[in-house]
């Protein structure tokens, strides 16, 4: 959504050199800051979980299961969440890998987010696909596919392969 006027006083909204939105007559500052995520690396016998999207962005691209964190949600506890919502498992994390920055493509305006990424455990490889994935399946790292979805999850898998054994 491409905000045009101020939420306090109906002014225009204009952008200042921070790339906010400052209204034009009173104090008003609409933050345009990175929207957080949460992601996991998930694995069961040396396989990586990766789900396919049912809808827009990237609908039909791989993509690591997660998602928005829910408010006053912590990461761990929305990537938990993200993947029973998405493939019903219940996963255990090992460990953080990393934040990464990206953009999250939109039909009016494209914004950033944060991700905070996990890697995580599966005790079963039985998976569903729930919510706004159509397919989940486990990959061996050389089985990964091309058509990975977001920017930020396309340097995330780069960089988990490096280290993956």
């Amino acid at each position: 959504m491409i905000y045009r006027f101020c939420s306090l006083c109906s002014a225009e909204l204009a952008e200042n050199k921070e790339g906010n939105l400052g209204c034009t007559r009173c104090s008003f500052v609409n933050y345009r800051n990175p929207r957080p995520t949460a992601t996991a690396l998930v694995l069961h016998n040396n396989k990586l979980l990766l789900t396919k999207r049912a809808r827009e962005p990237f609908k039909n691209w791989w993509d690591l299961p997660g998602g928005f964190l829910h408010r006053n949600e912590t990461p761990d506890v929305g990537a938990l969440r993200e993947l029973k919502e998405e493939t019903g498992l219940d996963i255990k994390i090992i460990k953080q890998f990393g934040i990464y920055t990206g953009t999250y493509p939109s039909d009016t305006e494209p914004f950033d987010i944060i991700s905070i990424v996990y890697v995580a455990e599966s005790p079963t490889a039985n998976l569903g696909a729930y919510d706004d994935v159509c397919e989940s399946r486990w990959f061996s790292k050389q089985e990964i596919p091309s058509e990975i979805a977001f920017d930020s999850n396309q340097t995330i898998i780069k960089d988990f392969l490096k280290v993956w054994n």
